[in-house]
Parts: C-alpha cells; sequence; structure tokens
C-alpha cells in the first residue's frame, strides 16, 4: 500500500473558497490522525494571485507553468463561478500527461468542464452540480453525468461541489488509509456522519423540506421533460392528484401556476444553454420545447428582457 500521496490542487479564476478549504483542512486532518504527513499537497494557479468567487484572493504555491516540475499522485481542479468559460491548453495538456503517468484526476465544481474538454472524462462517470446538469450533458455527450454529491470512477473522482468535498476527501482517506482513519477526521472536523458516493444531490425541485413531496415530484418530471414538455394534466395524474389540487399546491409554494412554472423551468434551462454552450438558437428552442425560434425569443424577452442572442453575447463579452 502506497504510505505517502503527492496531491495537485488546481485553483482557476473565481474558484469556490469553500472547496479549496475542504481539501486542505481535511487533508491536514488526515495528517494529524495518521501521525506523519501521508499527504503532500500544492497549489496551483493560472497566475500568481487567484480570485476566488467570494472575491477573496490566494497567492498560489506555483503558477500552472511550474507544475511539470513535480511527480503528481492525485491532481483536483476546483472551480466556481464561470468555470465553464476557461479553456487553458497547457492545463489540458498537463492533466493528459498526470493521466498518462496513473495519476488519480479529480475535479470540483466547474472545474469538470477543464476535464471534459481534455477528454479525460469521456466514457466516464462524473458528478455534476444539479445547477449545471442541463448545459453540461449537452455540451459533453460521451460523459455519463450523475447526481450523486461526488463519484469515483476508476482514476477519475469528481465531486459536484459545496460541503460534499469534505465527504469526498473523506472517502479518499478510507480508500488509502482505512475507514477508521476517516472516521477519525470526520470526529476532528465534527462532521457527524461521512456521506458515500451513492447519495443523491437535493438541489433540483428546491429544498426538501420547503416544498410537499408532491409538488417535488411534479417539478421533478417538468426537469427531466424539457425538450418534449408533457401537460400539466398528465404530470398530475403521473402524480396521483387532480389538476386543481395541482394548481392549488403551486400556488401555495411558488405563487404561480404550474403551467407558468414549467415555462420557467425551460427558459431557466435556455438561460444556461445560452451562457455555457455554443448551441445555435434555433437548437436551444427546440432543446427547450418551443416549437418555432421566434416563439422561444419571444418568451425569453419577456423573462429576461434581452433577446437570446444578446443576452448570450452580453454574457460572453
Amino acid at each position: 500500500m502506497q504510505s505517502e500521496y503527492r496531491v495537485a490542487i488546481v485553483v482557476l479564476p473565481n474558484f469556490t473558497l469553500l472547496a479549496l478549504s475542504c481539501i486542505v483542512d481535511t487533508l491536514r486532518l488526515a495528517n494529524r490522525a495518521l501521525g506523519r504527513e501521508a499527504y503532500r499537497w500544492t497549489v496551483y494557479g493560472l497566475h500568481e494571485t487567484v480570485a476566488a468567487s467570494s472575491h477573496v484572493s490566494i497567492l498560489p504555491d506555483e503558477t500552472l507553468a511550474g507544475a511539470h516540475d513535480g511527480e503528481v499522485d492525485i491532481a483536483i481542479v476546483c472551480g466556481g463561478i464561470g468555470g465553464h468559460l476557461y479553456n487553458e491548453r497547457p492545463l489540458r495538456a498537463w492533466l493528459r500527461d498526470l493521466d498518462s503517468r496513473g495519476a488519480i484526476i479529480g475535479a470540483i465544481s466547474t472545474g469538470i468542464w477543464q476535464l471534459a474538454r481534455a477528454g479525460l472524462l469521456d466514457s466516464y462517470r462524473c458528478a455534476v452540480h444539479w445547477d449545471d446538469l442541463p448545459s453540461f450533458s449537452a455540451t459533453f455527450p460521451l460523459v455519463e453525468v450523475r447526481s450523486e454529491i461526488f463519484v469515483h470512477d476508476r482514476r477519475r473522482l469528481t465531486c459536484s461541489g459545496g460541503v460534499a468535498v469534505v465527504d469526498m476527501i473523506l472517502y479518499l482517506v478510507a480508500v488509502q488509509f482505512g475507514i477508521a482513519q476517516a472516521d477519525s477526521v470526520a470526529d476532528l472536523l465534527i462532521h457527524a456522519r461521512i456521506r458515500s458516493s451513492d447519495e443523491k444531490q437535493r438541489g433540483t425541485a428546491g429544498s426538501p423540506q420547503a416544498t410537499p413531496r408532491t409538488v417535488r415530484r411534479a417539478v421533478t418530471l417538468m426537469e427531466r421533460n424539457i425538450e418534449v414538455t408533457v401537460p400539466i394534466t398528465e404530470i398530475a395524474r403521473d402524480i396521483g392528484c387532480s389538476t386543481r389540487q395541482l394548481e392549488r399546491l403551486f400556488t401555495e409554494a411558488f405563487g404561480m401556476s404550474p403551467k407558468r412554472y414549467y415555462d420557467g423551468v425551460r427558459l431557466r434551462h435556455a438561460r444556461k444553454l445560452l451562457v455555457e454552450t455554443d448551441v445555435p438558437l434555433s437548437d436551444v428552442a427546440v432543446q427547450c420545447g418551443y416549437p418555432s425560434q421566434a416563439q422561444f425569443a419571444t418568451r425569453f424577452r419577456t423573462a429576461f428582457g434581452k433577446a437570446p442572442l444578446r443576452y448570450r453575447l452580453h454574457a460572453h463579452r
């Protein structure tokens, strides 16, 4: 069994500071629990100073240009707001080189876009944050997207983000040094329960405690049927309630009818496709269930105040 691991953490611009803290502090406490330096990490940035999404700037240990100088057992790319916009050729080349040398390649939140663009997730299962699922799956059809909090598939380790990063690193500690050591680290973190990789994210239908189960089931059906929309009467029948009851429940939960909420689901999906992909406008309309590009443009302008093309151009400035 390997006794020491060298970890490279790449922080992209606007990375999530929480993710970096969860990695570093969990590894630090793993070293404390093990009584030795089992994990050694280096933080790399694309530039000498990198600003997090919380507007806190950090000084990485090295820039990516120096990443080729040392051996790496585990590489983790930390993304955040706008992480899908970065497409750094040196980063892709470095990740492919590490993969060829047998390293574990990982990513958190929108860091997965960098792995996917490098071709390192084709035919792999990958954890994707629920808010990124539509645009990521549309952009990378060869990747098996999953809604679990994190996924370990062969030498790929991906995490949806947030505090699930702690669970992923504790899982890594358990695999490499045993569950007893992982439990000790969890105790130091006051982390009551280590969640497993088969646990689902719970963000697609809003807060589970905030809306009735019937409404959550209806929302799930809507989110799964965007391109080919399902009549509200059919949704009500599928979840075992009357159309009138569903209307009342949606009004109480969201202050709007199921039809209007469904339109919002489709339009939010369209907005993500416009901002995060290069899918043509005509295809965006089709993928969001609109019979014509003109109708889609009218609905989108009403909802967001700009025509789809103008919205895309503004987002990419």
